[in-house]
């Protein structure tokens, strides 16, 4: 087969200049690494299998094969991703403790209780009869509130913090277990909130990873930008 040139205008057409720029920036710092060993491969297609929700060797096959992959492109395909983790844990070492501080609070995992309505005294009628303790909280959500969260009596989570609405995220943050605020205005809503427990999340290795990944993937986005505000890309 004839190799066909692809020129920087068709990848532009396509929606394409960007993603193949990033990939080939990386490339670029993958020279660094040093291939896997087959248990590393090993580990690291199982890892990937995982995450992409592959739960058989034949749903694989049929994975590789809808994708154009053989065993040679197969194995150089999962070699980048593990050389990819790799290479963002040892650039972002020194980075990662203050990285992970100014994450933290989002990654967090709160569990919450939530009643919305749209009125503004129904949302303080109901909130005085938890405060006086004429019905549960759990009682007031499955009766009144109007969102999805009715089918739980109320209960959210565990969830990330940064999952919340914004404004919701910094009333749970400063929240102490068990305090019920009054109804606060959120977009169209009248919510009245109960934190039930905030988890604090520990920097493990698959934290680490993540944040390393979210680091080194910040990076060559810089380096895409400054690479295609010069226009010098070249593609054969």
């Amino acid at each position: 087969m004839n190799k066909k040139t692809i020129s920087i205008n068709q990848l532009s057409k396509w929606g394409l200049l960007r993603q193949i720029k990033f990939e080939e920036i990386i490339d670029l710092n993958l020279k660094s690494i040093p291939e896997p060993n087959e248990a590393e491969i090993k580990e690291k297609i199982q890892e990937w299998c995982k995450i992409n929700q592959i739960q058989s060797e034949k749903h694989l096959k049929e994975w590789k094969n809808r994708n154009g992959f053989n065993e040679e492109p197969w194995k150089e395909f999962i070699s980048r991703k593990w050389k990819w983790t790799k290479w963002c844990s040892k650039k972002f070492e020194d980075k990662l403790s203050n990285y992970y501080l100014e994450r933290k609070s989002m990654l967090d995992k709160v569990n919450y209780s939530l009643i919305r309505v749209t009125s503004k005294n129904l949302a303080d009628e109901l909130y005085l009869r938890i405060k006086e303790e004429e019905s549960s909280f759990e009682t007031i959500a499955r009766e009144y509130s109007e969102g999805p969260e009715k089918m739980t009596s109320g209960n959210i989570g565990p969830v990330p913090l940064g999952n919340a609405h914004p404004s919701l995220a910094k009333i749970l943050e400063v929240s102490k277990k068990g305090q019920i605020w009054p109804p606060k205005k959120l977009e169209s809503w009248w919510v009245i909130i109960k934190l039930n427990y905030l988890r604090s999340i520990p920097l493990d290795d698959k934290l680490s990873t993540l944040l390393s990944n979210e680091l080194g993937k910040e990076f060559i986005e810089k380096l895409v930008d400054n690479d295609l505000k010069k226009n010098s890309v070249n593609f054969l």
